[in-house]
């Protein structure tokens, strides 16, 4: 394990409180009809909201919409990786690939936008046993942006899949100390050495980085929960 072992997270806005979903709603809609706010952007905040709520129907309707104004081949490829991620949402990951693939044929230069599409594309394969694929589709966004966990979190499970059991765990550890909010990669980590015991023994920096790990991920979650309960 390296001497200068660390990790990161997204820290929640100063000020930051939990709000209901009438709340949202009403936030969401008076931004639409608001002459000042930016109609795009206005139109994202309630289809955000109403899948965010779980109302994906409703959010797919005001999608509708966003697609038919989409001219440039930008918005177009982000509407198509927003409509992917609804699809995510109500785990119709079949769904999910084709408006990722469409999202791919536009070829978006935006970096942000082709990390995810990548990425998301990734994701969904592996939901699929298609790992070889979604390891080049990973590898890809990483390419693209080395230092979003995303894609080395998903690189993972595509390489356990593989049977590629020790890289996959370092994507795991990778992904953690990039994004130690978010478990799922600690989770990741942990079934695959509970499922290859012997890798710990083999690689003794695993097991070290696997308590780094837990580590990072209880720390910035009781860090989260204090700031909650005191807003």
């Amino acid at each position: 394990m390296s001497n200068h072992w660390s990790f990161k997270y997204t820290p929640i806005p100063e000020g930051a409180r939990r709000v209901t979903g009438g709340e949202w709603e009403k936030i969401a809609l008076a931004k639409l009809d608001d002459p000042k706010a930016d109609p795009e952007e206005a139109l994202w905040a309630v289809i955000q909201m109403y899948c965010g709520t779980g109302r994906h129907p409703v959010g797919l309707g005001y999608m509708e919409k966003m697609v038919a104004a989409a001219v440039d081949p930008e918005k177009k490829a982000l509407c198509y990786l927003a409509l992917g991620g609804i699809m995510e949402q109500v785990n119709d990951y079949k769904a999910a690939i084709g408006w990722y693939r469409r999202a791919l044929g536009l070829e978006p230069t935006h970096s942000g936008t082709w990390y995810f599409i990548n990425n998301n594309l990734g994701y969904c394969l592996n939901h699929f046993g298609k790992f070889t694929e979604a390891g080049n589709y990973c590898r890809r966004a990483i390419a693209l942006d080395g230092e979003r966990y995303n894609a080395h979190k998903n690189l993972g499970i595509s390489l356990q899949g593989q049977g590629l059991v020790g890289e996959a765990a370092r994507c795991f550890v990778r992904a953690v100390q990039l994004e130690a909010a978010d478990p799922r990669a600690l989770r990741h980590l942990e079934d695959l050495l509970a499922e290859n015991p012997g890798l710990a023994t083999a690689q003794l920096d695993i097991f070290e980085d696997l308590l780094k790990c837990r580590e990072a991920v209880r720390a910035v979650q009781e860090e989260r929960e204090a700031r909650m309960r005191e807003g």
